[in-house]
């Protein structure tokens, strides 16, 4: 479904305290919560924020990714992380394109088209809640690193590294010397405590899943998982293990995915799998109500779904009898909507809604029967631009 370029819009603090007061507690102060005392990631709090991500034109034909954080209460701008991405990384899909295709996340949020990010020529095989996945599974916990794949122009290698946050560019694969094939590593994604880039590469004639320390030794690790197929990776799980799969997203407490892959026209339930994985046509189903294009769990047993072709959205139990109605949360409209990020207590939900040229973000509650509430292009908010996405909400 396409989008646009120039998307965002502004909250109103008037307008959206009440809409998002059951987001957090009200003792929940300016970092609460943080996992770091101090550090520069610790602005980036594990309660009470909302984070967008925006991509924009950069220094010397690179670009610049931007993560902010909000207060979702009175929408105060919190925190701040800025990612200069060197000319050589793979951000557009017509730098992935060129010579032979390369996949990376950052394609979904740097892919510059007139309908504006997230649009289908970004997506990658992937539906529009999904790419929001693609784009936060770049970064660490505290947004402190970027994963990004480089590719050499010369020699048509891809390569994996990451960018900090002063824009220092790490290649991961270039430390990695000895005589061999041209690596061909894609699709990168970072851990949440920073310390791997995980990935896929090509070796004896498949794709297979590896990682790569952020630390002092850069070395390829082959994760185990052997042949896998050119899909998205997502990582899952404590300890951690990738996924290999389209549209992946984990509920709550862990134990299980809703996800397809090529084959499949909707999205099923799956169990969490106890280690590296590909999720393929014959991966059994835990559960039958799988969602064409889901957007979130609201709790361990329910999904909010798109329906309709991405004109509304509804809540889907999992566990529920096979073709129980599903009752959409919106008005009926003619407008697209796209779900984004749905909040920690699964009782709200960020949506973009379209209409012809007219792009503009909601926030409803996650029941039939709410009623929506417009973002508004007003106060500190402002100066965040209009491309951005909402990425995560703690």
């Amino acid at each position: 479904m396409p989008t646009y370029q120039r998307i965002l819009a502004v909250l109103s603090t008037s307008l959206l305290m009440s809409a998002l007061t059951a987001c957090g507690s009200s003792d929940d102060g300016p970092g609460s919560g943080s996992t770091a005392a101090n550090g520069p990631g610790a602005e980036f709090r594990d309660r009470n924020l909302l984070v967008t991500a925006v991509c924009s034109t950069g220094a010397n034909g690179g670009w610049l990714v931007e993560v902010d954080g909000w207060d979702p209460k009175t929408w105060k701008h919190e925190a701040k992380a800025e990612f200069p991405v060197p000319a050589d990384v793979v951000a557009t899909e017509e730098q992935a394109d060129a010579g032979s295709e390369v996949r990376s996340g950052l394609l979904a949020l740097c892919t510059h088209d007139p309908r504006g990010p997230l649009s289908r020529s970004t997506r990658d095989g992937e539906g529009d809640a999904a790419s929001v996945r693609l784009v936060r599974s770049l970064f660490d916990r505290d947004f402190t690193k970027m994963a990004v794949v480089i590719r050499n122009e010369n020699s048509g290698a891809s390569h994996v590294g990451y960018i900090d946050r002063g824009g220092k560019l790490t290649d991961l694969t270039a430390t990695d010397t000895g005589f061999g094939s041209i690596p061909r590593e894609q699709r990168a994604v970072l851990s949440s405590d920073g310390a791997d880039v995980w990935f896929i590469y090509r070796a004896d004639g498949a794709w297979k899943v590896g990682s790569r320390s952020t630390g002092a030794d850069h070395k390829l690790t082959d994760r185990g998982a052997g042949k896998v197929p050119d899909l998205p990776l997502f990582l899952v799980g404590d300890p951690v293990r990738a996924l290999t799969a389209y549209n992946v997203v984990v509920s709550p407490d862990g134990k299980r995915y809703s996800g397809w892959t090529p084959g499949n026209n909707n999205d099923d339930v799956f169990a969490v799998p106890a280690g590296t994985a590909a999720l393929t046509e014959t991966t059994p189903k835990v559960a039958d109500n799988g969602c064409a294009g889901a957007v979130g769990w609201i709790d361990d047993n329910t999904l909010l779904c798109s329906i309709g072709s991405d004109d509304n959205l509804a809540v889907v139990t999992v566990d529920g009898p096979k073709g129980k109605e599903r009752q959409p949360i919106l008005p009926d409209t003619n407008r697209s909507n796209i779900g984004m990020v749905i909040s920690p207590d699964g009782g709200q939900v960020v949506f973009l809604s379209a209409s012809g040229t007219e792009r503009e973000y909601w926030i409803t509650a996650t029941k039939p029967g709410a009623t929506p509430k417009k973002v508004e292009r007003t106060g500190e908010f402002s100066t965040l631009g209009d491309t951005a996405v909402f990425v995560e909400w703690r």
